[in-house]
C-alpha cells in the first residue's frame, strides 16, 4: 500500500506513455475509448496520443485515389477527438490513412509509432442467426499487434431484452 502526503500526486499506475486510438466515427463507439486514454493518460506531461482514421477503400479503386467526402468526413472526426483531449490537457496528432483494410493499417501504425497501447471502440453487432460478431478489424489487431489492446464494447440496450 502506497501513502501519499496530500500536495504529492500519486504515480500512474500505468505506465503507458503513447497510446494509438483508432478511430470510427460513431459516437458511441469511439467516446468510451475516448475517455479511456484520457483517464490514463491525464495529469502526465511525458505523454501523446495519437487518434488515426482509416478510409477503408475498396479493391476496384487506386489507392491514391482520394475520396474527398471519406477525407472530409475524416478530418470531422479527428478534430472533434482532438478537441475533447486537448480539453484535458492531452497532447494529441492526428492521421488518416487509407488502405484496403482497417485491421493492418491499424497494427502498421502502432508498429510505426511503437505504441505502448491501442484503445479502440468495438460495434454491437448480430450476423445471421441473432450471433454477435466483433466484425474483421478488432480481431485482427487482437491477433497481430505487438502492443497491449483494450477494446471496449459500445453500450446496448438489446442485450437488456435477450433471454
Amino acid at each position: 500500500m502506497a501513502f501519499f502526503r496530500r500536495g504529492e500526486k500519486p504515480t500512474s499506475a500505468f505506465g503507458y506513455s503513447r497510446l494509438l486510438v483508432p478511430l470510427l466515427g460513431v459516437d458511441d463507439v469511439d467516446g468510451p475509448a475516448l475517455k479511456v486514454a484520457a483517464m490514463l493518460l491525464g495529469g502526465r506531461s511525458d505523454t501523446e496520443a495519437s487518434l488515426l482514421h482509416v478510409i477503408e477503400v475498396p479493391f476496384e479503386q487506386t489507392l491514391d485515389r482520394e475520396n474527398e467526402e471519406a477525407i472530409a468526413a475524416a478530418d470531422a472526426i479527428l478534430s472533434r477527438a482532438e478537441a475533447l483531449l486537448v480539453g484535458r490537457g492531452i497532447t494529441a496528432r492526428t492521421s488518416t490513412v487509407q488502405a484496403r483494410a482497417a485491421g493492418p493499417a491499424i497494427v502498421d501504425d502502432a508498429n510505426e509509432l511503437d505504441a505502448d497501447l491501442i484503445v479502440m471502440g468495438l460495434r454491437y453487432k448480430k450476423r445471421f442467426g441473432g450471433q454477435w460478431d466483433a466484425g474483421r478489424t478488432v480481431p485482427y489487431v487482437m491477433r497481430n499487434s505487438t502492443a497491449p489492446v483494450w477494446c471496449l464494447r459500445a453500450e446496448t440496450k438489446e442485450l437488456a431484452h435477450t433471454p
